[in-house]
């Protein structure tokens, strides 16, 4: 497994290592009306490399999490956490345990941070690890669906 460094703080990374093929597939989608959809697949292999982007002035409605093969979490009450990048765990929503773990679809209406409120300028999303110690395996795979109004 490859490790991704930002050692500038630029938002630019280096990867170094073995790596996959792909970083799954990521991309904002136009619904009807205003509502537009960021949609992302994040693997127990990719979720550090993972990312998107929501624009300003956005307005975050629900996410919706299909879990297609179930995660491996370690540690104390694990998550998956999702949102702005570097900030995942304060400003997004996250994926418990007990979902990450088994397959289904689940809906999160419930944002934390400045994703409560109409977004002040462009976010890029990033998905981390929350908890105390959290681990993960290679194991698993979810595609997930932020839908938001683009006011």
């Amino acid at each position: 497994m490859g490790i991704k460094e930002d050692s500038a703080g630029l938002g630019v990374s280096n990867f170094y290592g073995p790596r996959n093929t792909t970083e799954g597939p990521v991309g904002n989608f136009k619904t009807e009306g205003a509502v537009e959809e960021l949609v992302m697949e994040v693997t127990g292999d990719n979720y550090t490399q993972v990312s998107g982007t929501i624009p300003a002035g956005a307005k975050c409605l629900e996410a919706y999490i299909e879990v297609v093969e179930a995660f491996a979490l370690g540690g104390t009450t694990p998550t998956i956490d999702i949102g702005t990048d570097g900030s995942e765990g304060t400003n997004g929503f996250d994926v418990a345990e007990a979902d990450a773990e088994a397959v289904g679809l689940y809906v999160d209406s419930t944002f934390a941070g400045t994703w409560a409120a109409q977004l002040a300028s462009d976010t890029t999303v990033g998905v981390a690890l929350g908890g105390t110690t959290p681990t993960i395996t290679s194991a698993g795979r979810m595609k997930v669906v932020v839908r938001y109004v683009n006011i």
